[in-house]
């Protein structure tokens, strides 16, 4: 990934910026505008992969037995997993598309052309599948497939200008939390976290589910050899190292400490009421210890906060990655990428769970790296994680229950990676919409060299 300067892990100088999504914004007033092309990049890489796991594993082509495109007045059986995986997979394509069509035309105009695109490209998909006998072309499929491009298009609502939840969002930001490309990577880490640990988003208020996601409490009380103390480190110094992230996110005049504790409530009241979800005593009393010691470790330097933030992060994945599971087998290193993300809820969860504590390093890195080494850090940073993910993966094939992955070690780097590709050497100042200092001029009763200086009322 080596260019010329002066940066080649990452997008500098000033982007083209226009007036319709706070997204365009300047530092001073809203949020900054990360590389219309990069995000270009991010929606046609996201296609591919789309396409890659919609098709995987490219063999045994065949003649359909049916006459083509039968499944277009077929309306087959379908599960809440299927809906909810459909829908999923295709609203960050939707999202994408909006954030890059918005640019050049009108958000409403930018949703209904991306939702068109989506389409298209679902009923692509669905046309192909029917030539894959290990797949089944569906009319529910390409409707959901619809139905999540749309929804990820509406999200991107919540940053355009054009929209009421778009000026709301963005004046909220603007009142808690700083500005800049750096402060809304961090806030995009925290959102990819949270949406790791509420995938797939659709709660239950029925009994018998809340019953079901409290099991384990009662479980692990009534046998408590099952208790995990690898799982609770792990949360524990993942949760750590995010609370010591939303510090240097946050405005410094707000509770930097009641946003992040309502945050991690807000994600264990989620696994107790999200279908397929269930509350860990692990998990709670991770969070518990965590928000604790942040108590202390919030007012650290900002060297200090970056240092023990990586630290944290890297010992929490190797705790997760080198922990033995329940089943006593070992695998042989998977080299197929993607070959058990693209078919079910929990591949979608391991993406995100893999993209976003590199996301934290990359981040944590950046914010003490001055500008002008921000390529060595990136290139030598990027070594150091694959080095990292590569021995960490291969490992695996000897610890019990666990297989080393093809797939981990490149979504582990392009976690990494991602944070470098936007911003420019003004978007990682400490910056933040705080009231103006008080400046300082001449007095007006004062003449010549003698006259004094007060304070500007």
């Amino acid at each position: 990934m080596q260019a010329t300067a002066p940066a080649p892990l990452f997008i500098s100088s000033s982007f083209a910026m226009t007036s319709r999504s706070p997204l365009a914004a300047t530092p001073a007033h809203g949020l900054d505008a990360p590389s219309y092309k990069f995000i270009s990049y991010m929606a046609f890489l996201y296609a591919l992969l789309i396409l890659y796991g919609s098709l995987f594993p490219f063999s045994d082509w065949t003649t359909p037995s049916t006459r083509l495109f039968t499944f277009l007045v077929t309306m087959p059986s379908i599960e809440r997993a299927d809906i909810v995986q459909n829908i999923l997979v295709y609203a960050p394509l939707g999202l994408l598309l909006v954030l890059r069509l918005n640019r050049n035309m009108g958000f409403w105009l930018a949703l209904i052309l991306a939702t068109i695109v989506g389409t298209l490209l679902s009923f692509a998909v669905e046309s192909i599948q029917q030539f894959l006998p290990s797949r089944v072309a569906s009319l529910s499929d390409l409707v959901m497939n619809f139905l999540g491009t749309f929804l990820g298009g509406v999200l991107a609502g919540f940053m355009s200008a054009e929209t009421l939840t778009g000026k709301a969002v963005a004046k909220y930001r603007e009142q808690w939390f700083r500005t800049g490309i750096l402060a809304n990577i961090g806030i995009a880490i925290l959102a990819m976290w949270s949406l790791s640990q509420t995938t797939p988003l659709v709660p239950s208020l029925d009994v018998s589910h809340l019953r079901h996601g409290l099991a384990l409490l009662k479980h692990e009380i009534l046998y408590p050899d099952s208790f995990s103390y690898a799982k609770m480190a792990t949360y524990s110094l993942y949760i750590l190292a995010l609370g010591l992230l939303t510090v240097t996110v946050v405005r410094r005049d707000r509770p930097a400490m009641l946003v992040f504790a309502t945050l991690v409530a807000g994600i264990l009241c989620g696994k107790v009421l999200i279908v397929t979800r269930q509350l860990a005593p692990e998990v709670l009393l991770a969070a518990i210890v965590a928000l604790l010691l942040l108590l202390p470790l919030q007012y650290l330097s900002k060297k200090l906060n970056a240092v023990s933030g990586i630290l944290l992060i890297l010992a929490g994945f190797t705790v997760f990655e080198l922990a033995p599971a329940d089943a006593g087998f070992s695998y042989p290193f998977n080299w197929i990428p993607f070959a058990g993300q693209m078919s079910s809820l929990s591949g979608l969860e391991n993406i995100l769970e893999l993209l976003w504590p590199f996301m934290a390093l990359a981040y944590f890195t950046r914010s003490i790296v001055p500008f002008f080494r921000h390529t060595e850090a990136a290139f030598f940073g990027g070594l150091a994680v694959l080095v990292i993910l590569f021995f960490e993966e291969w490992y695996q094939q000897f610890v019990p229950g666990r297989y080393g992955d093809i797939t981990q070690i490149m979504l582990g780097f392009a976690g990494w990676v991602l944070p470098w590709c936007v911003g420019s050497s003004s978007d990682d100042t400490d910056a933040e919409s705080a009231p103006p200092k008080r400046r300082r001029r001449r007095s007006s009763h004062s003449v010549g060299h003698g006259g004094s200086l007060r304070q500007e009322e």
